[in-house]
């Protein structure tokens, strides 16, 4: 037994993206980690253990009430407050007493002990860590934190603030910074783009090779099973009716079909083998069984439709439709744009010559086709039609108006020749034919403009240069969106990309320098005390009032001798500056000042209250004032605070004679220390940052597109998306207008029948319009089952263009058979047609 010509095969396997799934898996776990990670809340407690007893109020219930809640850590922590100085391993570090840093509330260091057994104010860390100048730093910045907050008039809350700068800088928890997961993210979407853009290319290309070769088969198979049938129209049609190219084209069909399905299993085997799949030799196989098959499908067509018609058999009828079709509705239009003309711009006789060669061609196609009689009448008719259109168009020409470019020929001009060649015809004819009948059509479109009742729009008039003309107009943009869409895709990420990063830069903190940016105005401004020397509008004129949260300040003006212990003979000229001051006076002289406004303080803790502010401003004879910090109910908290005066410890104290300008720039210094309070330097490069947000941005995008292209590969069921959705809708629209009035188009066409040759070309006519109407709705029906994938290629906006065009040509017939049926009543009623 032989085996059969045409094999069923499944469909291969173009494999799955494992390695880009796995990368990309890989890459959203990362992602997730980091995020994790990077929003991640520390969940330990800070422990502050004060021993002993203090001074500024501080004891164990009164840092408990300031710390509330307490201070969250990544590892449980401890702090030892101490009233007592440290020794020198204390200091170090090299002494464990069970903390893991301890805070020292003594100002200053104790002069009187010796070089050998020195005692130390300040901070200890416990253990050390080996880098001097790492523990060094630590130890300052809790130093610090404490002492800022003292030289505000702070207890309490100067240890809170030692603490939690203490959990900033010795607390360890997990990697935070988002300059780590975020290359890690890039590195991950990039080798996933990676692998998805091979898997994808791969898969794209076979299965483009896969669908060539489907396609080619499907052609040859419809050959090879229609062979018995092409035999039997050939032996049934006449020796004496038999052309040349009848003959011709039975004997390549045979022999061609059956030679090209013996060759199919190769090339089969070429397209499902993974390994030579994407080989030039198969594409080349493909690209050849590719042509020969088509070839084939065309010398069949015209084989079967070519016997048809010589052999008299049953649908000869259509085969000469479909051959008059394109001639005729090309006819109409030019018809009915010639009923629109203007006086004298073609001659009527031209016209009715035109229009009595498409009669004559309509009343051929009611004929016997089987005789050589009515092949001549053909090609006489096809032939004057030919030339009354060259007439038509030289007569339209001469006007300069029509003198436009020809539009782009129709490719499916030459799909006829081999059933023309099979009639005994030329080749060429209908090409001829329909050529000048396109360059007519385009020259009365120029001259009579659109046609009514349709959405056609006038041919634009030649403009004037302009350098205007040079700037890309949108439609230029979208074309060369769509003819370039990658490029266009691929800027519109990276702007995407680049304006997301930039906006999350953006609203990082930052730290506002000297300029003040607040919208709240100061509160209240109250004077208490001696206040001679100072005048309350001159002060308010000489400070910005810009604040970022409610400010009470009270000017509290007190004798610096009274209070600092400072004499008035020091007082040389207009400004005296005095040094080695004890700082732990100025301290009990801020504590003093406090507690004289009971009405201000917390009970629990003695601390000012949040938003109120105190100036003791220190008068010095006169006229003579110094305000070496004022008393704040905020913490200064953050690296860079200026929240108060940082060298209040010195002991130094300057004495000015404007008191006015010394009390507004303290006012003015502090609205900027407390809109800057806080602020922490970020662990990141923002540079950095802003390149590898926007880098992951961009990468996870592409990663997102690819993705749903590759979907959108495999998918069968999204054809409802794609391109041209919007036009195939529409023309699927008009299609149920032309639909629902087919029973009125069947009524004007008996309208115009009347009797005799008239009314068998009208039947023609009404014929070829049913029959091509038919055929736009299997055309839309096959468009709109395409899936996605199969929409976002070029074949499928050329047959939606192929299908556009079609509608409109039948739109216009029948545009034109109701325009000529109300003319026809209006003659026989004898009504104006213009009323």
């Amino acid at each position: 037994m032989t085996p059969p010509l045409i094999r069923i095969h499944k469909k291969p396997r173009f494999g799955f993206p494992w390695l880009a799934l796995l990368l990309g898996i890989g890459t959203v776990f990362f992602t997730v980690q980091g995020y994790q990670a990077i929003t991640a809340t520390p969940t330990a407690q800070l422990e502050i253990v004060v021993e002993g007893q203090h001074g500024l109020n501080i004891s164990q219930a009164s840092v408990n009430a300031v710390v509330g809640e307490g201070i969250k850590t990544w590892q449980p922590m401890r702090i030892l407050v101490t009233p007592r100085i440290l020794s020198h391993d204390e200091k170090k570090g090299r002494q464990d007493l069970g903390a893991d840093v301890i805070l020292s509330t003594i100002i200053d260091d104790d002069p009187t002990t010796s070089i050998n057994n020195r005692r130390f104010a300040g901070v200890g860390i416990y253990p050390a860590s080996g880098d001097n100048g790492k523990d060094l730093h630590n130890t300052l910045e809790i130093r610090n934190a404490f002492m800022d907050n003292v030289g505000l008039g702070h207890g309490p809350k100067a240890v809170a603030a030692a603490a939690q700068r203490a959990a900033e800088v010795l607390d360890k928890g997990p990697l935070q910074s988002p300059l780590f997961w975020l290359m890690g993210v890039v590195i991950g979407f990039g080798l996933t783009i990676i692998a998805l853009a091979f898997s994808l290319s791969r898969r794209q290309r076979r299965e483009l090779i896969f669908r060539r070769l489907t396609k080619a088969q499907r052609k040859l198979a419809k050959v090879v099973l229609e062979l018995e049938a092409l035999e039997v129209s050939y032996l049934a049609t006449p020796m004496e009716q038999r052309t040349a190219g009848f003959t011709s084209s039975w004997r390549v069909v045979r022999d061609a079909s059956l030679q090209l399905a013996r060759t199919e299993n190769a090339v089969i085997d070429a397209v499902y083998s993974a390994k030579s799949a994407l080989q030039p030799a198969t594409a080349s196989l493909v690209a050849s069984f590719e042509a020969e098959a088509a070839r084939l499908v065309v010398q069949a067509n015209a084989l079967m439709s070519a016997g048809a018609v010589l052999g008299t058999l049953s649908g000869r009828q259509r085969v000469l439709d479909r051959l008059a079709a394109p001639m005729i509705f090309a006819t109409r239009e030019l018809l009915a744009r010639l009923s629109t003309r203007s006086p004298g711009a073609v001659a009527e006789k031209r016209v009715r010559r035109l229009n009595d060669a498409l009669e004559s061609l309509l009343r051929i196609l009611t004929n016997d086709h089987g005789n050589p009689e009515t092949i001549q009448a053909w090609r006489s008719a096809e032939n004057e039609l030919e030339k009354s259109a060259l007439a038509v168009d030289r007569s339209l020409r001469r006007h300069r108006t029509a003198r436009v470019w020809m539009p782009e020929p129709d490719k499916k001009i030459d799909e006829y020749s081999a059933l023309r060649s099979g009639l005994g015809l030329s080749p060429t004819g209908s090409k001829r034919t329909l050529t000048a009948l396109r360059d007519a059509n385009a020259a009365a479109h120029a001259l009579c403009g659109p046609l009514p009742g349709t959405t056609e729009l006038p041919v634009p008039a030649p403009r004037e240069f302009s350098w205007l003309m040079l700037v890309p107009k949108p439609s230029t943009l979208l074309w060369a969106a769509r003819s370039t869409p990658w490029l266009f895709r691929g800027v519109g990420i990276v702007l995407v990309a680049v304006i997301a990063s930039a906006v999350v830069v953006g609203n990082l903190p930052s730290r506002n320098s000297n300029e003040l940016n607040g919208k709240l105005p100061l509160h209240s401004l109250v004077f208490d005390g001696e206040t001679t020397g100072l005048d309350e509008a001159q002060i308010r004129r000489h400070f910005d009032d810009k604040f970022t949260q409610q400010v009470d300040i009270t000017v509290a003006v007190r004798s610096a001798t009274d209070y600092l212990g400072i004499q008035q003979e020091i007082l040389a000229g207009d400004s005296a500056f005095v040094q080695n001051q004890d700082p732990q006076v100025l301290v009990d002289a801020l504590w003093r000042v406090k507690a004289e406004f009971p009405q201000l303080l917390e009970q629990s803790t003695a601390e000012l209250g949040e938003n109120h502010v105190i100036i003791p401003v220190w008068k010095l004879g006169e006229d003579h004032f110094s305000i070496p910090t004022p008393i704040t109910g905020a913490v200064a908290e953050g690296e860079f605070n200026s929240l108060g005066n940082k060298t209040w410890d010195h002991g130094s104290y300057y004495f000015s004679g404007i008191g006015d300008i010394t009390v507004a720039r303290t006012i003015e210094n502090l609205a900027l220390g407390i809109q800057d309070n806080g602020y922490l330097q970020p662990a990141v490069n923002a540079f950095w940052l802003f390149v590898l947000l926007a880098l992951t941005i961009a990468l996870g995008s592409v990663t997102l597109i690819m993705a749903i292209s590759y979907g959108g590969v495999m998918s069968t069921k999204l054809g409802r998306f794609g391109r041209n959705s919007a036009t195939l809708r529409h023309v699927r629209t008009q299609l149920n207008e032309l639909a629902l009035g087919l029973d009125d188009s069947r009524l004007n066409a008996v309208a115009m029948l009347g009797s005799g040759s008239a009314a068998t070309s009208a039947e023609s006519d009404q014929r070829i319009f049913e029959g091509a109407l038919a055929m736009a709705w299997r055309m839309a029906d096959d468009l709109a089952a395409r899936s996605l994938s199969q929409r976002l290629g070029e074949e499928y906006v050329a047959d939606v263009k192929k299908l556009e065009l079609l509608v409109k040509m039948l739109s216009i017939r029948d545009t034109d058979v109701n325009r000529r049926t109300r003319a026809l009543l209006d003659a026989t009623l004898g009504r104006n047609p213009t009323k």
